[in-house]
């Protein structure tokens, strides 16, 4: 993977400034719009959602926040104090825009109340998952060719925190290798956008955090769709 961490900063990253990290970017996004889906989301608090450690960790650090605030209201060019995944694909990630395709799976896994769009605080939660995923691949690239392969995407996928068994990693080897050679940064960053989807949906639905979920086959149709 080119490019990789700042030494100096928290999480690795620059504040702003110079190419940095999710700095918005004010090019138009691709057309299209965020779509409801009927998937069950309980009325949890933000805390009980698995990515809520995320915002713990730098919410402390005042400085920080300001400039994530400052990201958030550039970004948020309507001024409704949320985000679109039009919106949230302008933000840049790795020097150039996020896109789409994956902005709309972002936002799908950290939208609590399926309202089509993120608040700051989750937003803040975002940002820190995507320095974790950054790093993540960066510690598994041990030989810096850009890509990881099979024994790499496990590691990496470990280090973002994602416990998978065998054939679910070589499943998404061969969902998301387009290039046959393993998984660049992109088809990484694609791969656990689609995973982080799945754990909110499971959690939203296993109320009673047993670790197991019952699904009609209506409902997991629906899934299947969010997933996609």
């Amino acid at each position: 993977m080119q490019g990789g961490g700042f030494p100096g900063y928290p999480g690795g990253f620059p504040p702003g400034g110079g190419g940095g990290y999710l700095q918005p970017h004010m090019s138009h996004a691709p057309p299209g719009r965020t779509t409801t889906v009927q998937i069950t989301r309980t009325n949890t608090t933000f805390n009980n959602n698995w990515y809520a450690p995320y915002y713990n960790q730098i919410q402390g650090n005042q400085g920080y926040m300001q400039n994530l605030q400052y990201w958030f209201s550039s970004v948020d060019r309507d001024r409704s104090g949320s985000i679109s995944a039009q919106e949230l694909a302008q933000v840049q990630f790795n020097g150039r825009p996020l896109g789409f395709p994956c902005a709309i799976k972002m936002l799908r896994a950290f939208d609590k109340d399926n309202s089509g769009t993120i608040d700051f605080r989750e937003y803040v939660a975002l940002h820190g998952f995507l320095q974790t995923i950054s790093n993540a691949f960066l510690m598994a690239d041990r030989d810096r060719s850009g890509t990881l392969d099979p024994t790499e995407i496990y590691n990496a996928l470990i280090g973002a925190g994602f416990q998978l068994s065998q054939p679910t990693v070589i499943s998404i080897c061969r969902r998301y290798n387009n290039t046959g050679i393993g998984l660049t940064f992109d088809s990484f960053l694609m791969a656990v956008s689609h995973l982080a989807i799945v754990r909110s949906i499971f959690e939203w639905n296993d109320v009673s955090r047993t670790g197991r979920v019952t699904l009609t086959y209506d409902q997991l149709a629906n899934i299947t769709i969010e997933c996609l």
